[in-house]
């Protein structure tokens, strides 16, 4: 992320330090939600079920316009690969494991590419299909032994790549574009490094990284062509004007939003992740008819099974996420002449899809009739967590942001939450063994922060 985030400073450096050619630079930015090509060499047996899973990727770049048709094209981009796998005992290296394990995890790395933009004209919009050649390149950090010396430290891997994307670029009338294609890109090399130093098996497994990928672009471009005389600057004004009309009027918009959760049975502790706060993130699509709005979309809620062990005191089972569809209603009313803030109330029901992030935890070990069981474990269950309800009441502000779009405050309480996150626990207590169940839930007080963007405006 750092080098994105450098590289994203160098091309808005290298775009204000153009001025004399702004006509021909815009500026774009990237997300691509992707499937990562990689697999598992030198699997074990038994397997350890390797799989991958969608990553998603940010990038940067600047177009340059050579003519009508063709653009020049540099991009940085960040890329995520993640992957899951399980880890068995006799492949572990640690005792205190008794059972199969599913993990999480996955690397990163950058690319640095140069494409040439061809298009063609589809109406208002255009066809487009880009060429690219650059390079990857990841850092690990990692060991080698060297003249029977171990030495720490950080590998860099740079390996070259090409990709294709075709896809559609849709024009706004202020210049601006969007971008929506598909893409392929393609490593020519492996990028070394393995996290399987545990197995104790020869030969050792490692992931093939290649840095190749198949993802869907979703790109928003801003066009800096100079514009001047008096014309321009009437048309941009009546632009502002229709855009603050529309982003505080009726119609479609969606809205994204986070939020913080104050767990209502928290606990004091110092116990690793024992914390008051749980995160969740919501993307909603909503309508806005007058002073009413009406919202639905996608909701992930982390909540915390804990357990207060007779063995351990005060110990984190869980981070579990649970997904679900809200529901939401909102009536507002506005607050000065200007449309300049809006307070309003909302009420809201939520219908659980599922939960996920449950893994088996163990704490300690001890020997029990020649054999090693953890002191503490904790299993999910069967339970199903999909198709319950919970529900949340509120109230709001809204303040214009940028002209086009509004930040929304939103405080908020949540109650009527079922059970989630349910574990089996087991416990050895003084040589016998005790049984229970847990669960954690999603009650509590919010306070959420979204912006909303009126999709009107976006094409205005």
């Amino acid at each position: 992320m750092k080098k994105l985030l450098l590289s994203m400073s160098m091309l808005l450096w290298m775009c204000s330090f153009q001025t004399n050619a702004q006509s021909r630079i815009n500026l774009e930015m990237y997300l691509v939600p992707q499937q990562h090509h990689q697999s598992l060499l030198n699997n074990p047996s038994p397997s350890v079920d390797f799989v991958t899973r969608t990553g998603l990727n940010l990038g940067l770049g600047l177009s340059y316009n050579i003519n009508r048709d063709w653009q020049l094209v540099l991009q940085s981009w960040h890329v995520s690969s993640p992957f899951r796998f399980t880890q068995h005992p006799e492949h572990s290296g640690f005792a205190f494991i008794p059972g199969p394990q599913r993990i999480n995890w996955g690397f990163s790395y950058s690319n640095f590419s140069l494409g040439l933009r061809r298009t063609w004209e589809m109406g208002e919009n255009d066809l487009y299909a880009q060429p690219s050649i650059g390079v990857n390149l990841s850092r690990e950090y990692g060991f080698n032994v060297q003249d029977s010396v171990l030495n720490f430290g950080f590998t860099t891997n740079v390996v070259p790549s090409a990709s294709l994307e075709i896809g559609m670029k849709f024009n706004t009338p202020g210049n601006n574009y969007f971008l929506v294609g598909l893409r392929h890109h393609q490593g020519f090399g492996r990028l070394d490094g393995s996290i399987f130093t545990w197995t104790g098996v020869s030969p050792q497994p490692q992931v093939q990284r290649r840095g190749s990928y198949t993802g869907l672009v979703l790109g928003y471009g801003i066009d800096f062509r100079t514009r001047k005389g008096e014309d321009w600057r009437v048309t941009k004004m009546e632009r502002k004007t229709e855009k603050r009309v529309a982003a505080w009027g009726d119609g479609t918009y969606v809205m994204f939003t986070t939020l913080q959760r104050f767990q209502p049975d928290f606990v004091q502790s110092n116990a690793s992740g024992m914390n008051r706060l749980r995160p969740a993130s919501q993307i909603l699509f909503g309508y806005t008819s007058g002073q009413w709005s009406f919202e639905t979309g996608y909701s992930s809620w982390m909540s915390q099974t804990k357990v207060n062990s007779q063995n351990f005191g005060w110990v984190s089972l869980n981070d579990p996420r649970t997904r679900a569809i809200p529901l939401r209603a909102r009536y507002h009313l506005d607050v000065g002449q200007n449309n300049r803030l809006r307070v309003g109330v909302s009420a809201a029901t939520f219908v659980t899809l599922n939960t996920v992030r449950m893994d088996e935890t163990h704490r300690g070990a001890i020997m029990l009739n020649d054999e090693r069981v953890p002191v503490l474990k904790s299993s999910p269950t069967d339970q199903n967590s999909g198709g319950r309800l919970f529900y949340q009441g509120g109230a709001f502000i809204d303040i214009p942001f940028f002209n086009s779009s509004i930040l929304s405050f939103n405080f908020s309480q949540n109650f009527g939450s079922p059970e989630v996150g349910v574990v089996n626990v087991q416990e050895i207590v003084n040589g016998e063994r005790v049984d229970y169940m847990k669960s954690g839930n999603l009650n509590g007080f919010n306070i959420e922060v979204g912006l909303k963007l009126p999709i009107s405006t976006l094409v205005r």
